[in-house]
C-alpha cells in the first residue's frame, strides 16, 4: 500500500507510505493516488483534504529512482503522464487542500506540495528541487507552479542551484504559510481544515475556483469569473442560512445546498 487513506470528520487525509521511510513516489504510488482523488472529489462529505508523509523523515523524497533506473523510455513517459495527471488532479479538487510537510519535501514533493492551496511544515523540513544535479528538470509542474508560488528571482535561486533550504527560509519567500514543531505539523493541519470546514462548502469552492482561475487571465477576465461566481452563491440555502443565523443571532448550519 502506497496510499493510507483516512478521515477526521469532514477533512480526508491522504497519507504517503513506502516502507523505506521516505515515501519516495513509484508508479504504484500516483495510481492509488489518483484513484483517492477521483473518490474525494465526487463526494459531497469531504469539505477539506489534507496530504502528508508517514513517519518523521519525509513528506516524499520524490520519484523512486531505484524503479526509474530500470524504465525503459516508454515506461519513464507513462510514469511522468499519470505524476502530471495526479498533479493536476490535486490542484483542480473543489475542496482545499492543505501540505503538512513532515520532513524532507524534495523534487516531486515539492512539486507535489505547491499543488496544494496551504502549506505546513515542521521546522525540521527541508526542500529541494535537484533535478538539474542529476541531469533533468522538474518536470511534473516545478518550473511553472514555483514561479507562480514565488516569483522568479527565487524560483530561479532554487531551481538552477538545486541547493535544500529549511523550513525558516521556505516560509521567508513564501513557498509555505507555516512552520510547527514536528508533533504538530497534522494537528496543526487539522485545526486549519476545521476552521475551512465551519465554512459555507458551496462558497469554498467558489472561492477556490475563482482564485485559480485568476492565476492564469487578466485581472479583468477574472472579475468577470468573480461576478459569475457571487451569483452562483447568492441564491443559495446556506446564504439564505447565513442570513437567517445573523437575524437570529446564532451560528449558521450549512449544508452545501
Amino acid at each position: 500500500m502506497s496510499i493510507i487513506f483516512q478521515e477526521n470528520g469532514e477533512t480526508a487525509i491522504l497519507q504517503l507510505y513506502r516502507e523505506n521511510g521516505y515515501n519516495a513516489l513509484d508508479y504504484e504510488t500516483f495510481l492509488q493516488l489518483y484513484d483517492s482523488l477521483g473518490k474525494i472529489k465526487e463526494s459531497n462529505y469531504y469539505k477539506t483534504v489534507i496530504i502528508t508523509g508517514s513517519g518523521a523523515k519525509a513528506f516524499t523524497a520524490g520519484a523512486d529512482l531505484k524503479e526509474r533506473i530500470n524504465m525503459n523510455s516508454q515506461e519513464v513517459q507513462d510514469y511522468l503522464k499519470k505524476a502530471r495527471e495526479t498533479y493536476r488532479e490535486i490542484e483542480n479538487l473543489p475542496q482545499p487542500v492543505i501540505a503538512a510537510v513532515n520532513g524532507l519535501c524534495i523534487g516531486g514533493g515539492v512539486e507535489m506540495s505547491l499543488t496544494c492551496d496551504l502549506r505546513i511544515a515542521s521546522t525540521h523540513s527541508l526542500f529541494s528541487l535537484p533535478e538539474v544535479k542529476i541531469g533533468i528538470i522538474p518536470g511534473v509542474g516545478g518550473t511553472q507552479r514555483l514561479l507562480r508560488a514565488v516569483g522568479d528571482l527565487y524560483a530561479k535561486e532554487l531551481i538552477l542551484t538545486g541547493k535544500k533550504i529549511t523550513a525558516e527560509r521556505a516560509l521567508n519567500i513564501g513557498l509555505i504559510n507555516e512552520t510547527v514543531s514536528e508533533k504538530q505539523v497534522l494537528e496543526r493541519a487539522l485545526e486549519i481544515a476545521g476552521e475551512i470546514n465551519e465554512n459555507a462548502p458551496l462558497s469554498v469552492r467558489e472561492s477556490k475556483a475563482a482564485i485559480n482561475y485568476g492565476r492564469s487571465v487578466s485581472l479583468d477576465e477574472g472579475l468577470i469569473y468573480e461576478a459569475e461566481a457571487y451569483e452562483r452563491v447568492l441564491e443559495t440555502e446556506d446564504r439564505n442560512e447565513a442570513l437567517a443565523a445573523f437575524k437570529e443571532k446564532r451560528k449558521p448550519v450549512f449544508e452545501g445546498r
